[in-house]
């Protein structure tokens, strides 16, 4: 399944080995701001809404990244832009940990978005041209992802309950201090872009292609709900009265159980989103990864669906392990997807994660909205909303691929 990393020279391994690194870091980074949207509530007296306005910040950075990184990477090269953009990610996790200003608070959470998507940017487009397009290598890049998302609720927690909240965010820092400088150590082909604007490399030729836009709106809807997912499961679980009453316990014993528990749910989450990766990198061999698509976005919107409604833990861990499972492919067949134009067009990786900034940007605000007026269970309904659109666009990206074929 992963013999396509024997096939690389070293030079090529090395930058894989570095991709798969930051992308872990991208993943600490992204499960961190959703365990710590509680606390960090509290230390500064935010609202849902301003909790919510914070996540959006991020994805305001996130798209702002699609275009820095193509642009600035036109007259600095692709390696010294994603060392420079990814860095402030770091910085801006730094700035969460020692202040509460909510006008720093606010740039701090754009830098984040700005240093991840740089991250996104340039390892997805990094790991497609390496290999080919390869379906199971964007699978298990995106399953680093995973490793770093699993890995950063429990280590948050922890740190949390030996020293503070803000340890946890610094770990965070640690980590991808350590990635930036794994980064001055790559070489990079084809590192300097082409300066012109015409021609097929350098033009916006595939916004004219209706496959393309389908996909984009796939990226879209599903970081839609990947990002209001990760930035609000945490606070909704924590919320759910129905749920709480099967807790059988009473103040500061069910303010730490329910703590253990939702940050459980945003750890086995991550890990059956991991499970997910690695078996879809095996299915997508087997099975057309259009259907594969379309089949796992309706099984998400399922599953979403059945952990809104639940009121018992079981069937609340069940529908959350099970939504982990289906969202876990999506991202990464989407780009994989893409490949054609992601290799063709220098420009083509940035506006897709543009497209799913928009997203970004728009959810985590609404349903922090909805639920300051209407409960945490009415703004999670936003999300499933979003799911829905997910399956009517991965039908048409089927549909679409077999009118082709034909």
């Amino acid at each position: 399944m992963f013999s396509f990393i024997r096939e690389l020279d070293k030079p090529r391994r090395t930058l894989l080995y570095a991709c798969f690194y930051a992308f872990f870091c991208n993943g600490m980074i992204a499960l961190t701001q959703g365990s710590m949207l509680p606390d960090m509530k509290a230390a500064y007296g935010l609202s849902d809404t301003a909790g919510g306005l914070m996540l959006s910040a991020h994805s305001i950075g996130n798209l702002a990244a699609g275009f820095l990184s193509g642009v600035v990477g036109v007259y600095l090269g692709r390696k010294r832009t994603v060392i420079m953009l990814s860095s402030l990610a770091f910085l801006g996790m730094l700035l969460i940990a020692l202040q509460g200003l909510p006008g720093l608070l606010f740039f701090a959470f754009i830098l984040t978005g700005v240093g991840r998507g740089s991250v996104s940017n340039f390892n997805n487009a990094t790991v497609n041209s390496v290999t080919g397009g390869n379906a199971a290598a964007s699978n298990l890049l995106h399953a680093v992802f995973a490793v770093g998302a699993i890995t950063a609720p429990m280590a948050f927690l922890l740190l949390k309950n030996l020293i503070s909240w803000r340890a946890g965010v610094l770990l965070v820092v640690v980590c991808g201090t350590l990635s930036v400088l794994n980064l001055t150590r790559v070489t990079v082909p084809d590192d300097m872009p082409e300066k012109k604007d015409g021609g097929r490399s350098g033009g916006f030729g595939f916004m004219r292609d209706p496959a393309f836009l389908v996909l984009a709106g796939m990226m879209l809807f599903y970081l839609c709900s990947e990002y209001a997912i990760n930035g609000w499961l945490v606070s909704y679980i924590q919320h759910k009265d129905a749920l709480l009453k099967n807790f059988g316990a009473t103040g500061e014993a069910l303010e730490r159980a329910v703590s253990a528990y939702s940050q459980t749910m945003a750890t086995l989450l991550w890990a059956v989103i991991l499970v997910g990766r690695l078996t879809c990198a095996w299915l997508s061999r087997r099975i057309a990864p259009k259907k594969l698509m379309l089949i796992a976005s309706a099984c998400e919107a399922a599953c979403f669906a059945g952990m809104l409604f639940s009121t018992s833990i079981p069937a609340v861990t069940l529908c959350v392990a099970g939504l982990g499972f289906f969202m876990a492919g999506i991202c990464p067949m989407i780009y994989a997807d893409a490949a054609p134009y992601t290799n063709a067009y220098p420009m083509a990786t940035g506006i897709l994660l543009s497209f799913g900034s928009a997203g970004g940007i728009a959810m985590p605000t609404l349903v922090g909205a909805l639920a300051d007026r209407h409960g945490f269970s009415g703004g999670m309904l936003a999300i499933l909303a979003a799911i829905a659109l997910l399956v009517v666009f991965a039908a048409a990206n089927l549909f679409m691929g077999k009118r082709r074929r034909a």
